[in-house]
């Protein structure tokens, strides 16, 4: 049960430092290759941080029954 509060605090932590890559990399884009590359770290932040979220979201609602 903790296993699962953790892991999502944890991805929502690491999507957040992958934005910020991402936005940092956006900036210094010299090709279209750069443009690519941050789209992708953009994409797999919003991913990381909607499954952080829902993991949380589960932890709450089951700990809620107890």
């Amino acid at each position: 049960m903790i296993r699962k509060l953790k892991a999502g605090a944890l991805l929502i932590v690491f999507g957040e430092l992958i934005a910020w890559i991402s936005n940092y990399a956006a900036e210094r884009e010299l090709s279209s290759f750069g443009g690519f590359a941050s789209g992708v770290l953009l994409g797999i932040s919003v991913g990381m941080k909607l499954v952080g979220i829902v993991l949380l979201f589960i932890f709450i609602v089951k700990y809620q029954k107890k």
